[in-house]
């Protein structure tokens, strides 16, 4: 089943898109339907920068076997 998306945008920015995808023979609908699945599949991310340096009391990582590297790792910097 399909879904509608409907949002607003800068008439600038929408024109340059729509300018670009035509000279790159593509639809506008192709570009932002192909960048939520690459957002999806993590092959694009976004995120939040700072200029100050946060103050991280513990990173959790879902990975298994991260907890033997990150010890290895902390043995190679000792």
């Amino acid at each position: 089943m399909n879904s509608q998306v409907s949002f607003t945008a800068d008439e600038s920015l929408k024109k340059q898109a729509l300018e670009k995808a035509k000279m790159e023979g593509v639809t506008l609908k192709t570009v932002l339907l192909y960048s939520m699945k690459a957002y999806v599949d993590n092959k694009i991310h976004f995120g939040i920068i700072t200029d100050e340096d946060p103050e991280v009391e513990e990173v959790v990582f879902n990975y298994a076997g991260i907890h033997e590297k990150a010890e290895k790792l902390a043995k190679l910097l000792k």
